[in-house]
């Protein structure tokens, strides 16, 4: 190999090994939203409602994000439901998601989110019900 292969050799190796620790390195920050979020609170603007919320983010295979919610509804009825968060895009250092849910007894809801490492904020929407997710580390 000549002098000028060996260059240019050298070259596409290291743009190689940067694109990789490049794609590794926007994946990794994706995967700051997993674990447990213990803090937040979630509100509805039809009811009025708003209560304790809580959150557990597990990043999927595919880049996702499925997330176990739990809170309470009128102070004394607890729930708990999963959904998964689809990433969408990113906007620095913020992902962004959307998702569905069918909740039985309250029907569809849609979620559009964004995160960084310390904050989530949704807004969801259905055909009875809007309002507000928020939660921080």
């Amino acid at each position: 190999m000549s002098r000028h292969g060996s260059v240019r050799h050298l070259f596409a190796l290291g743009l190689a090994g940067l694109l990789v620790w490049l794609a590794l390195g926007a994946s990794a920050s994706a995967g700051e939203l997993e674990g447990r979020w213990r803090n937040g609170y979630w509100t509805d603007v039809n009811t009025g409602h708003k209560d304790n919320l809580r959150g557990r983010f597990r990043q999927t295979s595919d880049g996702n994000y499925r997330v176990v919610f739990t809170g309470k509804f009128a102070v004394i009825i607890p729930f708990r439901f999963a959904t998964t968060l689809n990433v969408v895009g990113r906007d620095g250092d913020k992902v962004l998601m959307q998702g569905e849910s069918r909740l039985p007894g309250f029907g569809r809801f849609t979620y559009n989110a964004t995160a960084d490492s310390n904050n989530f904020t949704a807004q969801y929407d259905s055909r009875r019900w809007r309002g507000e997710f928020r939660l921080w580390r």
